[in-house]
């Protein structure tokens, strides 16, 4: 590889990230000046040239809220894992036998998303701007449930 496993790494995932990883053997192919259309074979500079390139085309996508295709708004992530890291503080979490940690306990954060949650629907299907209601209101209910009764 003519260039860093991590540029190759964030290269792939732009690729993914803008659609167009079914076209990589074009767009190496043009931005190697037609030397090679294996991404492997990209110098750093060719490399860096097509980073730069996926990127301004995620920087030039509308901001929208419509979901992507998987149905998930994705600029909620933050908001969807400030949720599940209160569940861990506030023990919603079951033991799993088999990779021997601590995970959320998704029936309990569902059944209160669909009982008290202000939309009363699933953590997914919460959008950007619906989140952050939500997420106040979990933090409300999350200080307290930690805050000892007098």
């Amino acid at each position: 590889m003519n260039h860093t496993l991590a540029r190759h790494r964030r290269l792939y995932g732009l690729l993914r990230d803008t659609g167009t990883d079914r076209y990589r053997h074009e767009l190496v192919w043009s931005y190697s000046s037609g030397r090679t259309d294996n991404s492997a074979e990209l110098s750093d500079l060719e490399a860096e040239e097509l980073i730069r390139h996926l990127e301004a085309m995620i920087k030039a996508k509308p901001t929208s809220d419509h979901p992507t295709r998987s149905g998930i708004d994705y600029r909620g992530q933050k908001m969807r894992r400030r949720i599940l890291s209160l569940c861990y503080t506030i023990g919603w979490v079951v033991w799993d036998t088999t990779s021997q940690k601590h995970l959320i306990d998704w029936s309990r954060l569902n059944t209160w998303l669909i009982k008290y949650g202000y939309l009363h629907k699933l953590l997914d299907e919460y959008s950007y701007i619906e989140l952050q209601r939500l997420v106040v209101q979990f933090e409300n209910m999350s200080q307290e449930i930690l805050t000892p009764s007098k």
